[in-house]
């Protein structure tokens, strides 16, 4: 056995604690203060929403196992608008599409243009999808949005619907899971 693998009594216990904290939730004062985990929420939802990691919806379970649980709600709301703001700078990356001189990336643009003005009722549909799906994944619908120039309000307000509902429904898994044990 590896020395960096748990042996079976350890992956045993960490099973135990994993189980343990679904079932009882996590005392915020175990850890932190309410404001701190706020703030952490809002910070660690901006850098996953930066980075393509989709580490999101881990935070997003950690937070509907928060108790007390009315923290459950504005941690879930700080936790979509850092992710959102952080996919924000992913669309501004995208207004520079303009700028692009490869051939087949200029063919791909000229395409993402015409197709949006073809169907431009798609637009919010397709956008709202990605956010809540990740069909398209949406850091890749985040840059094409910015390519395309899709109104930033329109842009902001289906990520911020999308993703908090994504998050809501991921938050629910400790319930669920508490209901079955």
């Amino acid at each position: 056995i590896s020395r960096f693998t748990p042996d079976l009594p350890e992956k045993q216990r960490l099973m135990n604690e994993l189980l343990n904290w679904l079932q009882h939730g996590v005392q915020l004062d175990q850890f932190s203060s309410p404001g701190l985990a706020m703030l952490a929420a809002f910070v660690v939802g901006f850098a996953f929403g930066l980075l393509p990691t989709g580490a999101s919806e881990l935070l997003a379970i950690a937070a509907g196992a928060v108790t007390p649980r009315a923290l459950v709600l504005p941690l879930l709301v700080l936790l979509t608008v850092g992710h959102v703001l952080g996919k924000l700078i992913w669309y501004w990356l995208g207004t520079f599409g303009n700028r692009i001189t490869h051939p087949r990336a200029q063919a791909w643009i000229a395409q993402a243009h015409r197709f949006n003005e073809e169907h431009p009722r798609l637009e919010l549909g397709l956008m709202l999808s990605s956010a809540f799906a990740s069909l398209p994944p949406f850091q890749l619908l985040a840059i094409g949005a910015g390519i395309v120039r899709v109104p930033v309000i329109a842009f902001l307000a289906t990520a911020l619907l999308g993703r908090f509902a994504r998050f809501g429904l991921v938050a629910l898994v400790p319930g669920v899971v508490q209901y079955f044990l």
